[in-house]
């Protein structure tokens, strides 16, 4: 349960360590948030890269860089940013989180380009309404990023990569639910099977980890299975015959095609 009104979180967060230096490093007991972006988005920045694309794919690396720091990190604040009494450990206060966040191009054991973020949290946040600092409410990260994943992550990648390269988005076929880039057909690049891959990052911490598009991927699959069935239905059952001219005649007229001799 938390508690406060709409925008209490709306805050700046503080940083939780320098990215930019080498030898810092998020404190071994935060937690971590990984945002993955589309697949067919990876496969084109691959085939970019194969392409010699170089100083195009680091100029994406940089912009989505950019976008993770100046907008992830604010939602994840609004959507996450809540602490706990060890009193009364299910009640989640407003404060403010301990964030910093990296990206990479890479997941270790898959051969292609998996470009993810990592948002490292601190596991204390100080309460805004009176200073003291708290152990982070888990409960609300996990239910905070399952709704930015969908609803504000991919909507702002598919954004950017429409303004780098011109790409369209659109669902790639007639049971998908989940959009990847169709123009130029990059999805068609995208094996159904593929593994996405979950990465543990530069850094091993022990606080909970979230991947933030694990429950819109399953409610996705949920619903492309359920489509996929009813294609196959439809495309088993026989088609019904058509009504006989006497039959429709019979339909529009209704009570008025009765002969009189009927009556």
């Amino acid at each position: 349960m938390i508690r406060g009104q709409f925008g209490d979180t709306h805050v700046a967060p503080a940083p939780l360590f320098d990215v930019s230096d080498p030898h810092a490093a998020p404190p071994g007991d935060s937690h971590e948030v990984q945002f993955r972006i589309p697949l067919s988005l990876s496969a084109m920045l691959d085939g970019m890269t194969t392409a010699g694309l170089d100083e195009d794919v680091a100029a994406w690396g940089s912009a989505y860089t950019q976008l993770v720091q100046e907008q992830v990190l604010r939602r994840v604040q609004e959507a996450c940013g809540y602490a706990a009494d060890p009193a009364t450990p299910d009640v989640g206060r407003p404060a403010r989180l301990e964030l910093a966040a990296v990206v990479e191009a890479a997941v270790p054991g898959i051969d292609a380009a998996r470009w993810h973020c990592h948002v490292y949290i601190g596991s204390t946040a100080c309460v805004l309404a009176t200073g003291e600092r708290f152990p982070v409410y888990v409960p609300q990260i996990e239910r905070g990023v399952f709704g930015l994943a969908h609803s504000f992550h991919n909507a702002d990648v598919r954004e950017l990569a429409e303004r780098e390269f011109g790409v369209t988005w659109g669902d790639p076929g007639p049971t998908a639910t989940v959009e990847e880039i169709v123009d130029p057909p990059w999805h068609e690049h995208v094996d159904p099977s593929a593994v996405r891959g979950v990465c543990l990052g530069p850094w091993e911490v022990q606080g909970v980890r979230v991947v933030a598009d694990e429950e819109s991927l399953r409610v996705a699959a949920e619903q492309e299975g359920f489509l996929r069935a009813e294609l196959e239905r439809r495309e088993s059952e026989p088609e019904p015959s058509p009504p006989t001219l006497m039959e429709r005649y019979a339909e529009l007229l209704g009570d008025a095609a009765v002969s009189p001799r009927s009556r």
